[in-house]
C-alpha cells in the first residue's frame, strides 16, 4: 500500500522508507517462522512469530507514541509523525526481543505424594 496508494500530506519519504523496511522485516519473520516450524524447531519458530507479531502490532503502539504529541502540539508534521510511528515499531521490537531472550522462570514441580490407603475401622495394620 505504501508503494501504490497516494500518500497523505502528513506522510514523508522517511515514513515510506520506514514502512518498507518494517514490511520486509515482517515478511522475513513470517517466512523464517514457517521454515522453522516445518523443521519442528519450536523454540526458533516461537521467536520468529513473536517478532512478526510485534511488527504487525506497531499500529496499536503508534497510538501511544503519537497521541500525546497530537494532544500537546496538534497534528504532527511529516517528520515528527515519521519519528513517532518509527518509535512505535522500535518499542515493539525491543519488547519482543526482551520476551524472547528473558531467562525462563522455573516453576516448582508439584510434590507427588504416595497414595494414602484407607484402613477399615477395626482392622489392624501390619
Amino acid at each position: 500500500m505504501t508503494l501504490f496508494y497516494p500518500r497523505l500530506p502528513t506522510d514523508s519519504d522517511l515514513l515510506a522508507g520506514i514502512r518498507v523496511v518494517v514490511v520486509c522485516a515482517m515478511l522475513v519473520s513470517l517466512v523464517l517462522g514457517l521454515a522453522t516450524i516445518r523443521r519442528r524447531d519450536f523454540v526458533r519458530h516461537r521467536a520468529w512469530m513473536i517478532r512478526g507479531y510485534a511488527l504487525g502490532m506497531g499500529a496499536g503502539t503508534q497510538v501511544i507514541t503519537l497521541l500525546p504529541l497530537t494532544l500537546v502540539a496538534g497534528t504532527p508534521g511529516p517528520f515528527p509523525r515519521a519519528l513517532g510511528m518509527g518509535a512505535a515499531w522500535a518499542i515493539n521490537v525491543v519488547v519482543a526481543e526482551w520476551v524472547i531472550r528473558r531467562p525462563a522462570r522455573r516453576r516448582p514441580r508439584p510434590v507427588r505424594r504416595a497414595p494414602v490407603t484407607q484402613v477399615p475401622a477395626g482392622a489392624v495394620a501390619s
